[in-house]
């Protein structure tokens, strides 16, 4: 299920997206809609079924090479209360594409099946899909109510296990809790429960490195091979820059996958992962595109101890952290209660409970959606970086798909709302902030993607835009 934003530094990962396997080459049969529409069909009533088994046999028996995903795919299953098919068309000789809409939610969807005969589905793959038309806005009163009202809904429905918060300005205007930390000790979640926080730690080496910058020890064009002289691939650290790095368009792909399942224990650090992988070649001509890359931020962490001397989790204490008044994020896992442990899976019987991520430069860190706002907070008051830095860091520079990119930060929409900030998605974790002019709304979850976005799209496109 390819649910989540590529994303985080873990002891133990899956990658956001899974690999679709390549398209047979034979063509389509003079049926082929019809085995397509019909693939879709089954596809659609399996998950939607009331009993989470049937959806799991359906994938073991007819979709092997999704088996491993399949508890993404019954999280996503979780979440959205199931699909309501809104149309599909035929988009390729073995392929259909369907947009279906959340049951519970808002959010509408794409998926893609593709089948190259009756008795195998050989991928199933999830993609955001823009909703048509918009919802209409509440005045502030009447948007905090229904955002209370929904989310409080959708935990005893057992479809939320999280915190969310919106605040307008300094002033936290509703925050709560839903669910509990674990399975095994059923403690509440409240606002000041810590969670994993995926990408979204992307935003303190954005920020980190833009200090930098306005100190004159970085440049944006600075090549990496200023300041990793040693890098492997002398080629390429003479052509990415620290800008491209910020914008993901340096070409420098990602660090999940089998490679790095196999040698995790030995790739703790910035420095592991730079010496693992720094000699391989660019996805891409540096400059030439976007494409998301974990692997770029581990190269700025790596730039960041390198130029201040500290290793970047004490960089983001005494820049970050620290002025921010953030008591309770950190990159670490602390084993306390007040730390919800990342779940897979659905229902009762089902979930399973994952090992505890660990923080990078590329996320993976742990904090609160009080300790979020907060951060918010001093980004805006100007206590991080400038007002003339975070409007260079808001400003769109390359477009991708539906978002524009500029130093670090994604700017989108939300039901017309232009808003700044950052996701974070991989089993078991779901994080959104979305800054807009008046208002910002934090969701941390303790499940997979889309547990968050469901919510932070409920409540963006329902705030007041004043």
């Amino acid at each position: 299920m390819g649910a989540g934003a590529g994303y985080l530094a873990a002891a133990t990962v899956l990658g956001g997206c899974r690999p679709r396997p390549p398209t047979p080459a034979s063509g389509p049969t003079t049926d082929a809609p019809t085995l397509l529409e019909s693939w879709l069909e089954r596809w659609l009533t399996a998950f939607n079924d009331p009993d989470l088994g049937v959806y799991k046999r359906f994938v073991e028996t007819l979709a092997p090479t999704v088996r491993p995903y399949v508890d993404d795919d019954l999280s996503v299953r979780e979440v959205t209360g199931g699909f309501e098919l809104i149309t599909s068309q035929v988009t390729g000789p073995q392929e259909i594409t369907a947009i279906v809409k959340d049951r519970a939610w808002d959010r509408r969807s794409k998926v893609v099946l593709t089948a190259s005969g009756p008795d195998t589905l050989d991928d199933i793959a999830f993609a955001g899909a823009p909703a048509e038309g918009t919802i209409p806005r509440l005045d502030q009163a009447s948007a905090l109510t229904a955002i209370e009202t929904k989310i409080r809904d959708e935990a005893r429905a057992g479809r939320f296990n999280g915190t969310v918060l919106v605040a307008r300005g300094e002033q936290v205007l509703f925050s709560a809790g839903h669910g509990a930390v674990d399975d095994e000790h059923e403690l509440p979640v409240t606002p000041s429960t810590r969670f994993c926080i995926g990408s979204m730690g992307k935003m303190f080496t954005a920020v980190a490195t833009m200090q930098l910058v306005e100190q004159g020890r970085l440049a944006l064009a600075d090549p990496l091979a200023r300041h990793l002289p040693d890098y492997a691939n002398k080629a390429l650290a003479e052509r990415v820059t620290v800008e491209q790095l910020l914008t993901h368009t340096g070409g420098t792909g990602d660090i999940f996958g089998p490679q790095y399942d196999a040698n995790a224990d030995a790739l703790k650090t910035p420095a592991d992962l730079v010496r693992f992988y720094g000699a391989r070649e660019p996805v891409f001509e540096p400059g030439a595109r976007w494409g998301y890359s974990n692997y770029g931020f581990v190269l700025l962490g790596a730039i960041l101890e390198r130029v201040t001397g500290k290793p970047y989790d004490v960089v983001f204490h005494e820049r970050i952290f620290g002025p921010a008044g953030m008591k309770a994020t950190s990159q670490a896992f602390a084993s306390s209660h007040a730390t919800a442990i990342p779940y897979t899976g659905a229902g009762a019987t089902g979930r399973k409970a994952l090992a505890p991520y660990a923080g990078l430069p590329a996320g993976g860190g742990y904090s609160t959606v009080e300790d979020l706002h907060a951060f918010v907070v001093a980004l805006r008051r100007g206590a991080l970086v400038s007002a003339a830095t975070l409007a260079a860091m808001t400003t769109p520079k390359v477009v991708a798909g539906t978002s524009h990119w500029g130093l670090g930060l994604p700017v989108r929409t939300r039901n017309g709302a232009t808003y700044y900030g950052h996701g974070g998605a991989a089993p078991g974790v779901s994080g959104d902030l979305a800054i807009f002019r008046d208002h910002t709304t934090v969701v941390l979850c303790n499940r997979g993607h889309p547990a968050a976005v469901v919510a932070a799209d409920f409540m963006g496109a329902r705030l007041p835009v004043v």
